[in-house]
């Protein structure tokens, strides 16, 4: 018995490593602008634009809301230790310019920038977005965790490690666009149309299978051309128009007697509110441009 128990292996030693945040600063500053637009720029990699999503719309706000606090061309790890995770902090009057909830309301708007930014962050960290990467396919976590803090009127985002490559370093293939576009937006599928359409705004012209326009929305299986031109297009396309200062148009693509593309074509409004003070709405990326599509 003896013998035997010499010879059992002994138990192995687990090290227990403390992983710190690189918290980077919250914006010092009013998220609105002298003019009233939603401060800031998101940037993402083109496969994330490509990719299921699998966001609510409050959810939706939340994220780029947090994206809006980083410098998408610089390394996260140049002021850390290179080893955590990113945390940044979204604050209660960033998400109500987002959501374009009225001034007016005074408490109620507070009441509903507090609710929507908890909502936003109860599920977040169970949400994934799925892209394919050649014959791979790529399932991701939006965020390492998101903790909304009762009182505070804030919530701390910490982004999934896996998504650093997709929003930090973007030197090539990424797409950008003014939050101020997005502002106000009452359909998810306005903003992923919207999305879509940045990452072809320097040819002001989207041409798109039916077959992947469903899947990147992520349309209802159930769903017929008709439903998808009445719910999803129509929907979107005359939001966009009335809230992101674009003006867009779009055709459906036959192949045969059914419907295969979709052709979107769309240019800024000439009396763009975004186009204040000589500042270009679609900002050009000369490496974006470089890359092509």
């Amino acid at each position: 018995m003896n013998k035997k128990a010499k010879n059992q292996p002994e138990p192995a030693q687990v090290e227990i490593v403390e992983i710190e945040p690189l918290q980077i600063e919250p914006l010092d500053e009013p998220p609105l602008d002298g003019d009233g637009r939603v401060r800031g720029t998101v940037a993402m990699s083109r496969a994330l634009v490509n990719a299921q999503q699998g966001l609510t719309l409050n959810e939706k706000r939340v994220m780029m809301a947090a994206l809006r606090c980083i410098d998408s061309k610089k390394s996260p790890y140049l002021h850390g230790k290179g080893n955590g995770y990113v945390s940044v902090r979204v604050r209660a009057d960033e998400f109500a310019a987002l959501a374009a909830l009225a001034p007016r309301s005074g408490e109620k708007q507070a009441t509903a920038a507090y609710e929507g930014l908890k909502e936003g962050c109860a599920s977040l960290q169970k949400r994934q977005l799925t892209y394919m990467d050649g014959p791979r396919k790529v399932v991701l976590n939006w965020v390492w965790k998101a903790v909304y803090h009762e009182r505070e009127g804030w919530a701390e985002v910490s982004f999934s490690p896996d998504l650093t490559p997709h929003i930090f370093m973007l030197q090539r293939r990424f797409v950008s666009y003014q939050l101020e576009f997005a502002r106000g937006l009452q359909s998810l599928y306005s903003w992923r149309l919207l999305e879509l359409l940045m990452r072809e705004r320097d040819r002001g012209r989207l041409l798109i299978t039916l077959e992947d326009f469903r899947h990147v929305l992520e349309i209802p299986a159930t769903y017929r051309f008709a439903d998808i031109k009445r719910r999803v297009i129509e929907t979107a396309v005359n939001e966009l128009n009335a809230k992101a200062d674009l003006v867009i148009s779009w055709t459906p693509v036959k192949l045969g007697r059914a419907v295969n593309s979709l052709d979107f074509k769309f240019i800024q409004n000439p009396q763009s509110r975004l186009a204040l003070d000589g500042e270009l709405p679609f900002e050009e990326s000369s490496a974006a441009a470089a890359a092509g599509s």
